[in-house]
């Protein structure tokens, strides 16, 4: 029986060095709680924005009408699956005013995603968010034809040349 309390002994004497080690671990996150709040730099990780980039336009009283048709080649930049563009839905009033301007397709493993209320959400992009990629907004004018061109000051076949620009 000698052996049993010997072992008894043992295993009180690490279950309150695990007891020990718990406040430990629990005071030095309440420190680094602490200094975390103190610190005033960004988070890494920022919540989305609440108000649509169209709301503070129409506060400041600017009539805004997005032409721009759907990017459709658009890839996540986490998990290499296809992006939606989502402003034209949004316009039509199809989708919700708060809806995200861009959604990743990946609703099983991108890294992007984040924890809702009730289920695991797509990474999700809004016009105002700090990581959209610029180039899914920047817009390109095509090329028009040549007949869509205006000529200014076409050369003349008998004029001067006297080294004035515009006669």
């Amino acid at each position: 029986m000698l052996g049993g309390e010997k072992m008894n002994q043992k295993i009180d004497q690490a279950l309150r060095q695990i007891e020990l080690s718990k406040k430990a671990i629990s005071d030095a996150e309440n420190i680094l709680a602490e200094l975390l709040q103190e610190d005033n730099s960004p988070s890494v990780i920022e919540p989305e924005p609440s108000k649509g980039v169209e709301k503070a336009l129409e506060s400041a009283e600017v009539q805004f009408t997005d032409t721009t048709p759907p990017r459709t080649d658009l890839s996540c930049y986490l998990c290499n699956s296809k992006v939606y563009d989502n402003r034209p839905n949004k316009t039509s009033g199809q989708y919700k005013p708060t809806a995200p301007d861009f959604s990743c397709s990946n609703n099983n493993d991108c890294s992007g995603m984040t924890q809702g209320k009730e289920r695991m959400l797509r990474k999700a992009w809004w016009l105002d968010s700090k990581d959209l990629p610029q180039e899914w907004i920047k817009t390109t004018v095509p090329v028009s034809a040549d007949d869509d061109r205006v000529v200014i000051d076409p050369p003349q076949e008998n004029a001067q040349d006297n080294g004035v620009p515009f006669n």
